[in-house]
């Protein structure tokens, strides 16, 4: 407990005016002030009379929300004292990207009783957030002494990216990526040749025979009945620090994670198994589940120690996919010709390659004479080029492109200008 700033001002008068009192022997004026000085010390006393002995808890509906969306918070509050405290002023303490700090009043809380009240947070950015502790505060009916009360009990919120609705994905010819096209594709881009084989028997059709499988064993082999073609996708997200522009919420890096989360829904809501790829982590959906995988990439984050090679060879050792979507930074032709590898064995492969030299407009009329955006510009086209002569549908991403239109010319197999 301690006096408010209105009750130390109060006690300071009173001691002045009670020592001027005493100075010029007016008896009337000196009890005047040892009266005024009663009120702060009396408002603690009552405090210490009343002071409250609360229990609390804060509920979250959801726990995990799409930026742009709201989630409710519940505090509970009960008194477990046996006296009446006064009105009690909570203060939930959040992070200053979700607003201002919530002041909510609560009235007299009788003992045992329980009282519940909510506010709202509308997260604009993805990330991970505490809430809390909850702090509360009763004070005197003139304000000049308070209780602070603190909880430390903290509860994470988690937000997502925000999803953008984007179209079902068809691949060329017609060929679809939701559970009801076709499901012509038997070729897949990664995975082993040999695990969906067994040894011919008489009778087998000619045309299920495996090739490749048959040179390598010395006997003729044949694609097993029992084994299905998947339909599922792989969505490779470039978390390599140096290979983004931008700062802060308007950087490359946070549109393709956007991207990614916006094309993991979406192809899971299709009926696929979207696996996202990175250079730390894998996470599947299955099932159209992709609670694990929005709640990673809610608080995924660049990193200078990342490699494209990891995103490869984790995309190499995985099941096997019938289309790779690429979020990809800015690439040097020899990162370039290592993920070509990804387009060998057939499969639609798309590369949403960043373009460093139009992400951020510069400004100065020597931007175009830089030695180093003109490295990169050099080094984008060759990476560019590189990845249409491994096969890749190569699509520039610049400032401002909205991820639909994107998204909507990725089926349609065409080179876009770099």
């Amino acid at each position: 407990m301690e006096l408010t700033g209105r009750g130390k001002t109060l006690l300071a008068v009173s001691a002045a005016v009670g020592l001027t009192a005493l100075l010029v022997g007016e008896g009337d004026l000196l009890r005047a002030a040892v009266l005024a000085a009663i009120a702060p010390l009396g408002g603690l006393a009552l405090l210490s009379w009343t002071r409250p002995s609360l229990e609390s808890n804060r509920v979250l509906n959801p726990a995990q929300v799409e930026a742009g969306q709201s989630t409710q918070v519940r505090l509970g509050i009960q008194n477990t004292g046996r006296r009446r405290p006064p009105a009690l002023m909570l203060e939930d303490r959040i992070p200053y990207r979700l607003g201002n700090r919530p002041r909510l009043v609560l009235e007299r809380l009788a003992p045992g009783a329980r009282s519940v009240v909510n506010y709202t947070i509308v997260p604009s950015a993805r990330g991970a957030y505490e809430l809390g502790p909850l702090r509360v505060r009763c004070s005197d009916p003139f304000g000049l002494a308070a209780s602070n009360q603190e909880f430390p009990m903290t509860t994470q919120l988690i937000v997502t990216p925000r999803i953008e609705p984007l179209p079902t994905l068809r691949l060329p010819g017609g060929a679809g990526l939701s559970s009801g096209d076709s499901q012509a594709q038997a070729v897949a881009i990664t995975g082993n040749d040999d695990i969906a084989v067994r040894e011919y028997r008489h009778g087998d059709d000619l045309r299920r025979v495996h090739w490749k499988a048959s040179a390598h064993r010395g006997e003729l082999m044949v694609r097993r009945e029992e084994q299905p073609w998947e339909n599922s996708a792989a969505i490779l997200l470039d978390v390599r620090r140096g290979a983004h522009r931008g700062e802060g919420d308007h950087s490359s890096f946070e549109w393709m994670v956007n991207a990614a989360a916006s094309a993991t829904v979406r192809l899971a809501r299709d009926g696929m198994a979207p696996r996202l790829v990175t250079a730390h982590a894998e996470f599947e959906c299955r099932r159209g589940d992709y609670t694990e995988t929005m709640r990673y990439l809610a608080t995924v984050s660049a990193t200078s120690g990342a490699q494209l090679s990891g995103v490869v060879e984790k995309t190499q050792r995985a099941r096997s996919v019938s289309a790779i979507v690429a979020l990809l930074g800015h690439l040097t032709p020899e990162e370039a010709g290592s993920l070509g590898r990804l387009a060998r064995r057939g499969g639609h492969c798309t590369a949403l390659l960043l373009d460093p030299t139009r992400w951020a407009p510069h400004h100065g009329s020597n931007h175009h004479h830089d030695p180093r955006e003109q490295a990169f510009a050099v080094q984008h086209r060759a990476a560019a080029a590189a990845l249409l002569g491994a096969g890749w549908q190569v699509i520039p991403v610049v400032s401002g492109v909205e991820l639909r239109r994107v998204w909507t010319g990725l089926g349609m197999w065409k080179a876009a200008g770099v």
